[in-house]
């Protein structure tokens, strides 16, 4: 699989520069011809879900922590920007915007004219008879760390490993043509999530009496044996394509050891509880505090390939397994597995929802 990642890494490298080749050759050949100027450039931020929680980036974490404070920092999504334009015969290329931060300023006075998503320096006007490639990310300084190569046309490095990472990335691309589009309007950059979601619940089954103060006291994911096809936290990134924007994952060194391992003094599941939640009792060293989410790369996973394993208070030393079932975690997607214990054993339910939707629950037969 990695060699796949870097043919493809070689081949976008190729043709981000072939433009600047071209026009390299051409010049002194012609002489460009100016091209008149638009309405500034401005921008609309906005994610694919709606959910306000820390795990789940919204639209408002996104104005929040893109606000600069009274210091001036904060977090920002990059940008980065081309446009293609005919010009004298021939076609140039010509880069806009370059890891070039964004920043909310949320309107204080009616004379304020940052009331909406903004960069430093000069307002950038449209080229008439351009065609603009955008691409963003959030948080520029993490992803930044992350990727390998990130322009106006592709985002994509790694690998990205998620049992060290536990943050909402968030990508997103627009293509716009000045010879026909609308331009009065912002640039819209619809972030979408690069990981999938799990969540972890355990209850007890209605009737059920457990022991008295029982709860979880750590879990783990763990592949079954060391074979072939089998689930791994980390994975290469690709982001491609601005008329219809793709992500892709290809995953990286599976492992037999235990992931994501969290420890906690007991998780009661009298009623339904969450794991992986950061309460300042757990001394585990993998762990999400994203109120229970657990951030994964994208992939599908084989039957009889993966366990979710867990201790009680009630049994130190002993580990309890339980085997997913097959399935193919979707970036974007959230998947929230719930063990109910009972005195016959476990049973596992699985709901499955885009991050903007309520849970669409299902039995998944053992």
């Amino acid at each position: 699989m990695i060699p796949q990642v870097r043919n493809t890494i070689r081949k976008v490298i190729f043709l981000s520069v072939l433009p600047v080749l071209l026009q390299a050759c051409s010049e002194g050949a012609e002489t460009p011809v100016p091209q008149p100027e638009g309405p500034a450039i401005r921008w609309s931020v906005c994610s694919d879900e709606a959910q306000v929680t820390r795990a789940l980036v919204s639209d408002d974490v996104l104005r929040t922590s893109c606000t600069p404070d009274a210091h001036g920092n904060s977090e920002s999504i990059g940008v980065w920007g081309q446009y293609a334009i005919d010009e004298g015969g021939q076609t140039n290329v010509y880069p806009e915007f370059v890891a070039t931060p964004l920043t909310y300023a949320p309107k204080q006075v009616d004379s304020n004219p940052y009331n909406a998503w903004n960069y430093p320096g000069e307002a950038r006007m449209w080229q008439i008879g351009g065609r603009y490639d955008f691409r963003a990310c959030y948080p520029q300084a993490l992803m930044s760390s992350l990727m390998t190569q990130m322009d106006a046309t592709i985002i994509q490095g790694g690998p990205v490993n998620t049992s060290v990472i536990q943050t909402d990335l968030l990508v997103a691309a627009a293509h716009v043509d000045t010879r026909t589009d609308v331009l009065s309007g912002p640039v819209p950059l619809n972030m979408q999530h690069v990981f999938s979601a799990l969540r972890f619940k355990v209850r007890a089954e209605e009737g059920y009496v457990p022991p008295s103060g029982d709860g979880v006291t750590s879990c783990w994911l763990q592949n079954i044996g060391e074979g072939t096809n089998l689930f791994s936290p980390s994975g290469y990134l690709v982001h491609s394509g601005n008329k219809e924007p793709e992500i892709t994952w290809y995953t990286y060194e599976s492992v037999s050891t235990p992931m994501y391992k969290w420890e906690n003094n007991g998780v009661s599941f009298k009623t339904e509880g969450i794991l992986y939640t950061s309460n300042g009792t757990q001394a585990g060293k993998e762990y999400t505090g994203n109120e229970g989410w657990l951030l994964v790369v994208p992939q599908t996973i084989a039957s009889g390939t993966l366990q979710f394993c867990y201790t009680l208070k009630s049994s130190p030393g002993q580990v309890f397994r339980v085997n997913i079932p097959a399935i193919t975690y979707v970036y974007g997607m959230r998947y929230t597995y719930v063990l109910v214990i009972g005195g016959a054993g476990v049973e596992l339910k699985l709901s499955i929802a885009k991050w903007n939707q309520l849970d669409s629950v299902y039995d998944i037969v053992l």
